[in-house]
């Protein structure tokens, strides 16, 4: 019975080594991966994150120049002293990395010396036009210099095959265009090791818009932006230090526009992400790696900890085999602890995915669509094979800007989710309200039965903003421009955006607080 028993005995403690042993490699197992999905979760939020804010801020240049090409064209007589007032809100403060901004005219070879008198009458007597080689030129009339460059008026941007590519298509598309990254002909007189891959914005200056005179080219606004400067804290603000980012023109032989490197890169395939990037008609590529800080917030490491401490208790029970029946019964109870934090650790991935595709895809100050998302809809919507027409509402509020710039971003933040309220409970269920950014708007109506329902619905959306808004006890009015564009056969979701968008600035042109349809 001895021997039995010191068999059994032998057997019990192998059975509790194995146990044990089995157990702990499967908490270590558990946990590393747990660790995993959570570093991975973390790199996709700050892909999306450091994406969104690339996107964001690409789009705030690309309104900024627009918007000086506005008030450019806009002008009866463009001269030196309009282009100094409509770019004097310009600084380097407000457009970090932004080297200078400038109109820019075409002339032919023939053309040089007629358009270096013209503009030397508008207000630039000591302009002297340089034309480079070739036929076609493309010269600097004003500019506006934000860095420690100097000017240049005169200069002929042919020289730049890039910056004369990305106006050429502007010209061809009526709208903003961003070149190839490359250098700056300001650039390349500086110390190579000052030297930094930049861009160039163009946006087409046409005249007569808004009249009843033909709309007229007049040239451009370009601006050059040193991509380091540009992005380069909005990579650091974003990525927290936890990871490391690039980003590069893939069209352009992935040429490095800003790249950031905090902390110690952690090699590690699994958790490399790459993003792409519309800028204008460009694709750029946004990689990023994780640091070391991104792995101590996971924790990583505990899964080793755990394992070694299963093992341990193995041994301790294998030795304290007295005992064996309460240190199995401890055993069993510290498993169920760690599946309960497992099952936990589950329930908050799964809330952490929710919020990230919140993020994705809604304005995170209204809590609206997105761009994104309205336009998937949008083309889903005219895919299907309803009763009904498609009809898309985009709206500009009027004198948010005055808001904004008296009262502070605060006050404008309450005037955009007061107006997004208003906007939401307008709508019918089915229907789809977004912000597209700063103070634009647009609404999906989806199965309408007659246009009239569209008139409908902007009236109401006019009356509704025009409501005083009440921040701090201090009544605050806005308006709304609305245009109202609706789907005919053969019309798709960009061309139902763009005479929406036309409309939306017909509102404007004909007074404001009011709806125009297209």
């Amino acid at each position: 019975m001895r021997e039995g028993g010191r068999w059994s005995g032998f057997a019990l403690v192998f059975a509790v080594l194995v146990t044990g042993t089995v157990v702990s490699v499967a908490i270590f197992d558990a946990q590393r991966r747990s660790e995993d999905v959570y570093a991975s979760q973390l790199m996709d939020r700050y892909a999306d994150d450091v994406t969104a804010a690339i996107d964001d801020r690409v789009s705030r240049y690309g309104e900024t120049l627009s918007d000086l090409a506005s008030s450019v064209g806009a002008q009866a007589d463009l001269d030196n002293d309009d282009f100094s007032r409509s770019s004097a809100g310009l600084n380097a403060a407000r457009l970090p990395g932004a080297s200078a901004v400038a109109f820019v005219v075409p002339a032919t070879s023939a053309q040089v010396a007629p358009v270096q008198r013209h503009w030397r009458t508008r207000g630039a007597p000591a302009l002297e036009l340089k034309p480079v080689g070739g036929a076609q030129h493309y010269f600097v009339i004003f500019n506006r210099v934000f860095d420690n460059g100097t000017a240049v008026p005169g200069t002929d941007l042919a020289a730049s095959p890039e910056a004369t590519k990305a106006m050429t298509l502007s010209r061809q598309i009526s709208a903003m265009v961003i070149s190839p990254a490359y250098q700056l002909l300001s650039d390349r007189s500086v110390p190579a090791e000052r030297r930094q891959t930049s861009i160039v914005l163009a946006v087409p200056v046409m005249s007569g818009m808004g009249s009843a005179e033909p709309d007229r080219f007049e040239g451009w606004v370009v601006m050059g932006v040193r991509g380091q400067n540009f992005l380069s804290q909005t990579l650091i603000d974003r990525g927290q230090g936890a990871v490391q980012a690039s980003l590069t023109d893939a069209a352009a032989d992935n040429r490095l526009i800003a790249s950031v490197r905090p902390g110690t890169r952690v090699a590690d395939d699994k958790l490399l992400r790459e993003r792409s990037v519309r800028a204008g008609q460009r694709r750029w590529q946004v990689t990023m790696w994780p640091t070391t800080r991104l792995l101590t917030a996971t924790d990583r490491g505990m899964s080793v900890l755990s394992g070694g401490a299963g093992l341990a208790l193995t041994v301790m029970l294998a030795v304290m085999t007295g005992v064996l029946i309460s240190s199995r019964n401890r055993a069993f109870r510290q498993v169920e602890v760690a599946t309960a934090a497992l099952r936990e650790d589950i329930v908050r991935r799964e809330e952490v995915e929710a919020q990230l595709h919140q993020l994705a895809f809604h304005d995170s100050l209204t809590g609206l669509a997105n761009r994104q998302l309205f336009y998937e809809r949008l083309e889903q919507a005219l895919e299907a094979d309803g009763a009904g027409a498609v009809a898309v509402l985009f709206i500009d509020l009027d004198g948010f800007k005055q808001i904004n710039d008296a009262r502070g971003h605060h006050a404008g933040d309450t005037v955009l989710q007061v107006v997004a309220d208003r906007l939401r409970s307008g709508i019918r269920q089915g229907d789809t309200v977004a912000r597209f950014g700063g103070d634009e708007f647009a609404i999906l109506l989806e199965e309408i039965v007659d246009v009239a329902d569209a008139y409908t619905a902007a009236e109401r959306i006019v009356a509704d903003v025009r409501e005083p808004i009440d921040i701090a006890g201090v009544p605050a009015h806005v308006s709304t421009s609305v245009g109202i564009a609706v789907h005919r056969r053969g019309t798709f979701a960009a061309d139902l955006l763009r005479e929406a968008d036309a409309a939306m600035y017909a509102a404007k042109a004909a007074g404001k607080n009011r709806y125009v349809m297209a």
